[in-house]
């Protein structure tokens, strides 16, 4: 792994069946099971989650006529090279050109003009799970940078700047609940420069995380859209005193294929997979140890009171009792990250105890079948791997003082430096990697020493 983290990479999706990336349309892939029960337990958890917020789900269509897309100019220019269109059906024509939703901001904001004619209609807060599409013209990874893209985007129209300003809070703290808790993976929340919003926002906020290689590899983001889309949609209403008003709105997503390749990158170590229980379609597997056939009989009962055990506490298991030997049982379910591997041989069953293996630490340790609480265990495994996995985040934070510095460690992780925000000083910082954030903190600018802000780059995905 680091070694070559590319190569590892391409063996953990390909060895694990979590996608496969030989489907003859360049950018798209093929999801396996083993990767969309993992993108599954995202997906609810996330959907669970705005569902509490107040969020309806919905599904919009996947085509969206030309004439929308071109009402909102800033917006389409922002995707214009990306957009695939449909212009025929069968051997027709279609009357007009229909565009893969690149995303869903005109799509959607037609049917919230619809919607909406009174403040008592708002707020209107949505979501769907779906994917879109981009002709993303630079090189292709699996899950990283695709051309389908699977996610959850969360759209909204409030009565005031103030409401909407808030659920952007919420939402911050969703997708932290989602990308930290649940998965485990640290991120930086950065306000990315004007340069690099989304069109037609006011500002864009963004959550970088930092894979193996050093490289940031943005897995979410949140749009303050102000009143720009509600202006060219005439999403309006009526306030009480009966005055025309324009929606204040935002707009958000996670992608589940990044989701899915920084918790196998973030995680992974030399074995394979590391993966937190909660994500684990798999949570535990237990391995039946037999080298005599006279003890088959009292281990395959005692493994049965085992599964009896797992199931009345919620556990998912699987029952390996192929004819591999054990060694070669645990490396493959190493490799896949199951969280706990339990061993179960005649001396264990003697002893009415497990041996129980955890996937993070490879400790080892005779349960008694009695006491077994995985579910304990698994709390504090999640804890270690998101610990774990934010120490060697926290290593990753730099600060350069000079160009020499800033070369050094970019490509390391996050960078810290000063710029005095003028364009000639900006061509050597972008020949080096990427500017994530402006920040308001002061500092000296490292090209040519006059007074300017700190901003945070990387080399990114």
């Amino acid at each position: 792994m680091e070694e070559d983290f590319g190569e590892w990479y391409r063996r953990m999706l390909s060895e694990n069946m979590l996608v496969d990336d030989r489907y003859d349309v360049k950018g798209m892939l093929v999801y396996r099971g083993a990767g969309m029960r993992i993108i599954k337990q995202m997906s609810r958890y996330l959907e669970d989650l705005l569902e509490e917020d107040g969020h309806e789900p919905t599904l919009f269509p996947l085509l969206i006529p030309e004439t929308l897309l071109d009402m909102e100019k800033e917006h389409i220019a922002g995707f214009e090279d990306e957009v695939y269109w449909v212009t025929h059906a069968g051997g027709n024509p279609v009357e007009r050109r229909l565009a893969l939703r690149p995303t869903s901001e005109t799509c959607m904001y037609p049917m919230f003009a619809l919607w909406t004619r009174t403040f008592a209609d708002l707020p209107i807060k949505v979501h769907q799970t779906t994917t879109v599409y981009r002709n993303d013209t630079k090189q292709t990874r699996p899950l990283i940078r695709t051309r389908e893209i699977l996610w959850n985007e969360g759209h909204t129209a409030f009565a005031t700047r103030e409401e909407a300003l808030q659920n952007i809070e919420t939402i911050t703290r969703i997708y932290t609940e989602l990308i930290t808790g649940l998965c485990c993976v640290p991120v930086q929340v950065n306000r990315r420069p004007d340069w690099d919003k989304f069109p037609g926002a006011e500002y864009t906020i963004a959550f970088d995380a930092i894979m193996p290689d050093g490289k940031t590899l943005q897995v979410a983001t949140i749009h303050n859209l102000g009143q720009h889309f509600s202006n060219v949609f005439k999403i309006q209403f009526d306030d009480e005193g009966g005055n025309k008003k324009l929606a204040w709105q935002t707009s958000y997503g996670p992608g589940f294929g990044r989701l899915l390749a920084s918790v196998v990158s973030v995680h992974g170590d030399g074995k394979g997979m590391v993966l937190p229980p909660r994500l684990a379609s798999v949570q535990a597997v237990i391995i039946p140890i037999v080298f005599k056939d006279a003890d088959k009989g009292k281990v395959t009962d005692y493994v049965q009171k085992v599964v009896e055990k797992l199931k009345s506490s919620g556990i998912s298991y699987k029952v390996d009792d192929g004819d591999d030997r054990p060694g070669a049982k645990y490396y493959k379910w190493e490799l896949r990250g199951v969280p706990v591997r339990l061993e179960v041989g005649p001396r264990d069953v003697e002893k009415d105890a497990v041996m129980v293996v955890r996937r993070d630490t490879g400790e080892k340790q005779s349960v008694k079948l009695k006491d077994l609480d995985l579910q304990k265990t698994f709390k504090g495994m999640e804890e270690n791997i998101r610990s774990k996995a934010r120490e060697n985040f926290d290593s990753r934070i730099f600060t350069a003082d000079t160009l020499a510095d800033l070369e050094e460690n970019l490509g390391e992780g996050i960078v810290t430096v000063s710029w005095c925000e003028k364009n000639e000083c900006a061509k050597p910082l972008e020949e080096k990697g990427t500017i994530l954030s402006i920040l308001d903190d002061e500092g000296e600018c490292i090209v040519c020493g006059k007074k300017g802000k700190q901003v945070r780059m990387a080399k990114t995905y």
